[in-house]
C-alpha cells in the first residue's frame, strides 16, 4: 500500500493551481475596523499597553472566526465574549475619544456576527464542491488545525454529490501519502507554509481565503544555496498556476501564531511576576494542542504517547525531543510525576519509600534553602568553584531543585559541599539511585497498563477532535487525555513547575 501510494504520488503528470476569494460583508467590516484600530494606536496613542491588550483580544477573535466552519453565532465562546465585552468598556472609560469611530463600530459589527446563524467560507466550500465535482471524485479538504466531528458532519450534509471527502490537518496531511482529485486548503498559501507549495498531491489544488487576506503563490527556488545556472528543478514543471488575487490586506494570516507566541511570553513573564518561590521552576519547551491550548513539556524529560500506527506497541514512552507533530500525547490529568512516584512507592518500593523519599526532601531542602538565599547563579558558581562540581551551574542548580531531578551525577559532590558526613552521603546517593530505578521501572509499568486498557478503535474519535479522555480502572479511576500535537516551539521558557505537563488555555 505505502509503495503504491508513492508510486501514484509520481505519476501526477499535470496539476493546477488556482485560487478563491470568500466575502463576508459582516467580517470584511470587522477586519477593517480592527485594522483602523491598530492605526489609532500605533500613530495616535503611542502603543500603549492597555490597548494593545485589546487589540490583541480583538485578533484572536477575528481568527476564530476565519478557521471556523460553524456558524458565526457559535464561533465564540461565552469567557471569550465577556473579555472583549470588559475590554471595549474599559476603553470607553479611559479612552472616552475611541467612542464613536472605534468602540461603536466594533460593538456593532461584533453583535451582527453572533447574531449571524450562517457562515460565508462553509457555504463557499459546500457550493463549490457541488458545482464542480465529479461522482467518485476523491477530495482532500486541508485545514491549519483539525476539522471537528461537528464541522466535518454539516459539511458531508450539503454535499449534494456522491464524492469521498477526506479531512485532514496539514501535519496529518504531510504524514499521509494518498492522491487525490482535488485537494482544497481552507487558508492561503502563506498560511500553510513551504510544503503546500512544493508537494503537490492532486490534480487541481485549490486555496480559499477570506478577500482581506491576499491569495497568491510564489515558485521558491528550492536549491537557495546553488547558483540557479548550476541546477535544474522539475518541481513546476507540469504546474499550471492560475492568476493571482492580491490586494491590501489588513492582516497577514500568519499573525495568527504571532499572536499566541505574544501570549506566551506574557503568560510565562505573568507567572515569574507572581510566583514566589524562584526555585521551583523548569526549562521548559511549548506544546501546542488542539482547541487553542497549550503544554510545557520539561526539556530532557520522558513523556508517553499513543501510536494508533504501532497496534502492537500502542503506548510508547519517548524523550520529549523526540515528540513530533500530529503525534498524540497521553496525559493524566494531575501531574504525571506524581503518578510515576506513586506508582514507585507502591509497586517497587514499598516499605522503603518512606525514609528514601524522607532523604530525598532532606537534601533538596539544602539546595532550596541556599538557592532562597544566594540565587541560581551564585550558588552554581560556589559549587563549581570551592566544591569542584563540574556540572554545576545556573540552570543545573535549577534543574537539581525540581522534583524531575532525582540523582544528579554529582550528587556525592554537592551533599558533601552541604557538610554531610561520607557514611550519610552514601546512603543518600544509595537512595537516590533505587528511587531514580524505581521511577523508570514504574514509567513501563503505567504503560504496560495503560495499553490493556485502550483499543485501536479510539482512533477515529481522535482523529476527528484531536483528543480523547478517560478513565483508568488500574490506576483508581485516574483521568487521562490523549492529546493532539499541532504544533511545537523549541524555545526556552523558565516556568512554574505546577504549570508543567498541563494543557492551558492562553490569552
Amino acid at each position: 500500500m505505502f509503495f503504491s501510494n508513492l508510486l501514484k504520488l509520481y505519476d501526477i503528470n499535470s496539476v493546477r493551481v488556482s485560487f478563491k476569494h470568500v466575502y463576508s460583508k459582516e467580517l470584511d467590516e470587522y477586519a477593517k475596523i480592527i485594522h483602523q484600530f491598530h492605526q489609532e494606536i500605533k500613530f495616535k496613542y503611542e502603543n500603549s499597553e492597555d490597548l494593545l491588550e485589546v487589540l490583541r483580544i480583538l485578533k484572536k477573535s477575528l481568527f476564530n472566526y476565519v478557521r471556523s466552519l460553524q456558524p458565526y453565532n457559535k464561533v465564540l465562546d461565552e469567557e471569550l465574549n465577556k473579555q472583549i465585552l470588559k475590554s471595549l468598556y474599559r476603553i470607553k472609560n479611559s479612552y472616552p475619544t475611541l467612542l464613536d469611530n472605534i468602540i461603536s463600530p466594533i460593538a456593532k459589527t461584533l453583535y451582527a456576527l453572533t447574531h449571524l446563524p450562517d457562515n460565508q467560507l462553509y457555504k463557499f466550500l459546500c457550493d463549490y464542491i457541488n458545482e464542480s465535482a465529479r461522482i467518485g471524485m476523491r477530495i482532500a479538504i486541508v485545514s491549519k488545525r483539525n476539522i471537528s466531528y461537528e464541522e466535518q458532519t454539516i459539511i458531508n450534509q450539503s454535499i449534494n454529490t456522491h464524492v469521498i471527502i477526506k479531512y485532514f490537518s496539514i501535519h496529518s496531511f504531510m504524514k499521509n501519502l494518498e492522491t487525490f482529485d482535488e485537494i482544497i486548503y481552507l487558508g492561503n498559501s502563506q498560511y500553510f507554509g513551504d510544503y503546500a507549495t512544493n508537494t503537490f498531491k492532486g490534480k487541481h489544488i485549490t486555496f480559499i481565503t477570506y478577500s482581506f487576506f491576499s491569495n497568491k503563490m510564489q515558485k521558491k527556488n528550492v536549491f537557495d544555496q546553488i547558483n540557479a545556472n548550476a541546477s535544474y528543478s522539475t518541481l513546476f514543471q507540469h504546474v499550471v498556476i492560475d492568476n493571482p488575487i492580491t490586494q491590501k490586506e489588513f492582516f497577514s494570516i500568519t499573525e495568527e501564531k504571532e499572536e499566541l507566541t505574544t501570549n506566551i511570553n506574557k503568560y510565562v513573564e505573568n507567572i515569574k511576576e507572581k510566583e514566589h518561590h524562584q526555585y521551583d521552576v523548569v526549562d521548559a519547551s511549548v506544546v501546542y494542542l488542539e482547541n487553542d491550548r497549550i503544554l510545557f513539556v520539561p526539556i530532557h524529560s520522558k513523556i508517553r504517547i499513543f501510536d494508533p500506527d504501532s497496534p502492537k506497541e500502542l503506548i510508547k514512552q519517548i524523550e520529549s525531543k523526540e515528540l513530533e507533530e500530529d503525534d498524540y500525547i497521553i496525559l493524566r490529568n494531575d501531574r504525571d510525576t506524581k503518578l510515576i512516584a506513586e506508582v514507585a512507592d507502591q509497586e517497587i518500593l514499598k516499605e522503603r519509600a518512606v525514609n528514601y523519599r524522607q532523604l530525598q526532601k532532606k537534601w533538596k531542602k539544602h539546595l532550596i534553602y541556599n538557592v532562597r538565599r544566594k540565587g541560581y547563579k551564585r550558588v552554581g558558581e560556589i559549587l563549581k568553584n570551592k566544591y569542584h562540581v563540574s556540572t554545576a551551574s545556573a540552570a543545573s542548580v535549577r534543574n537539581w531543585c525540581s522534583e524531575e531531578s532525582i540523582c544528579p551525577i554529582e550528587l556525592p559532590k554537592i551533599l558533601k559541599a552541604f557538610k554531610y558526613e561520607e557514611q550519610k552521603i552514601k546512603k543518600i546517593v544509595e537512595a537516590m539511585k533505587e528511587i531514580q530505578q524505581a521511577h523508570r521501572k514504574a514509567g513501563r509499568i503505567i504503560s504496560s497498563k495503560l495499553m490493556n486498557e485502550l483499543s485501536i478503535n479510539i482512533v477515529n474519535e481522535l482523529r476527528m477532535n484531536g483528543y480523547f479522555t478517560f478513565e483508568s480502572k488500574e490506576f483508581d479511576g485516574a483521568s487521562f487525555n490523549i492529546e493532539r500535537v499541532v504544533a511545537i516551539d523549541n524555545s526556552k521558557h523558565l516556568v512554574s513547575s505546577h504549570n508543567i505537563m498541563k494543557p492551558l488555555n492562553i490569552g
